[in-house]
């Protein structure tokens, strides 16, 4: 028997590590996207893009891999399943419970790692990731930047515009800039022959440092208020601004200290994907059952659509948490694992009863 679990480990790991290997580079590829768009928009240092999508790819690892889970155990016993192997271990007296129980040990497994990753490592991840874009989000800096173009920046409840017409970038000097910011129907804007960069003893930090130019002060109200002309003009970044969505990144025991809704459904939530991980495992052995005719691929599609309509279940059940339309207490979002229960029941009871009527035994049919 021990040969058979570690075949059919075999069988399952190696798809589960294509798949997975698959899924994060669809992962990091559109993120990399994303976040290379913000950097030509001087939105982000190109420095950072890499760090940034590491931490993405940690918080995306409790979702990537009980997919990937899913999928490589549908792929796996369908071709067992296609190739009449299934067949042949029954007739060697093997029984299907004991394919459930290598699944259901290479499946604690994961729902081990999984858990450990929500509870611990994905709050890490997305602290360290929210730190790193308050530090991008404090100011341009001039290796990032084209002259010719306008940059814009939403900025503490305002917005930040700047323009520079030449940029000597091996010299870190910009000729001829603009500097536009507005907050709160307040208007500055600054106008200089050039401009460089110093690093700020004071503030341990590169700012940029206009010269010779004009600062006008304008209300929409008031019209223009003042205009200063400057030899040398320091513009000192704004603080890193906080988390917006700090709950994400809150330990545990300030979550299981918390009376709110959005805190108790954050918790649940990184309490409840070590068990989905483990029930998903489950269905996909259902799920892999294919005939000769339909082939090993046949269904993936429909576990995808499992996995996808499951997933969202969970998204939505944790909303109507947050947003106090279900009790938080119960079922608060364990109604969703709890259908999957009922799934896995329809999928493996009747089979086995019927097995039972007939042959005065209870197993479980692939």
């Amino acid at each position: 028997m021990m040969l058979l679990e570690r075949y059919l480990t075999k069988e399952i790991a190696k798809p589960f590590f294509v798949i997975c290997s698959l899924l994060v580079l669809m992962f990091v590829s559109f993120n990399w996207v994303r976040f290379l768009g913000r950097a030509v928009d001087a939105q982000l240092p190109t420095n950072m893009i890499f760090t940034l999508i590491m931490f993405k790819v940690i918080i995306a690892l409790e979702v990537l891999l009980p997919v990937a889970m899913l999928l490589s155990i549908v792929l796996a016993l369908g071709r067992l399943s296609m190739e009449s192997e299934v067949t042949a271990l029954s007739a060697c007296g093997v029984s299907p419970l004991k394919i459930v129980k290598v699944v259901f040990g290479l499946a604690l497994v994961l729902a081990g790692i999984v858990s450990a990753l929500s509870l611990f490592i994905r709050p890490w991840a997305y602290q360290q990731s929210y730190d790193l874009e308050a530090k991008a989000d404090t100011g341009f800096r001039i290796s990032d930047l084209e002259a010719g173009r306008f940059y814009e920046r939403e900025k503490n409840g305002g917005s930040l515009v700047l323009f520079m017409q030449k940029i000597d970038q091996t010299a870190g000097i910009m000729k001829h800039v603009f500097v536009q910011t507005e907050k709160n129907g307040n208007i500055r804007i600054l106008s200089a022959k050039e401009a460089r960069e110093r690093f700020d003893h004071g503030i341990g930090k590169i700012v940029p440092v206009l010269i010779d130019g004009y600062e006008y002060k304008l209300s929409r109200q008031a019209g223009i208020d003042r205009i200063t002309e400057f030899q040398e003009l320091t513009l000192y970044p704004d603080d890193p601004k906080p988390p917006y969505y700090t709950r994400k990144a809150a330990s545990n025991s300030r979550l299981i200290a918390s009376s709110s809704p959005k805190e108790i459904a954050e918790f649940q939530w990184r309490l409840s994907t070590g068990p989905s991980t483990l029930l998903l495992a489950l269905l996909g052995i259902p799920l892999s059952r294919a005939t000769p005719r339909q082939g090993k691929y046949a269904k993936i599609f429909v576990a995808i659509v499992a996995f996808a309509v499951y997933y969202n279940l969970g998204a939505m059940a944790k909303t109507w948490v947050e947003q106090g339309l279900v009790n938080p207490t119960f079922p608060g979002i364990w109604w969703v694992n709890g259908l999957l229960l009922v799934a896995l029941g329809i999928a493996y009871w009747p089979k086995s009863l019927f097995r039972h009527m007939r042959l005065g035994k209870v197993s479980v049919s692939l």
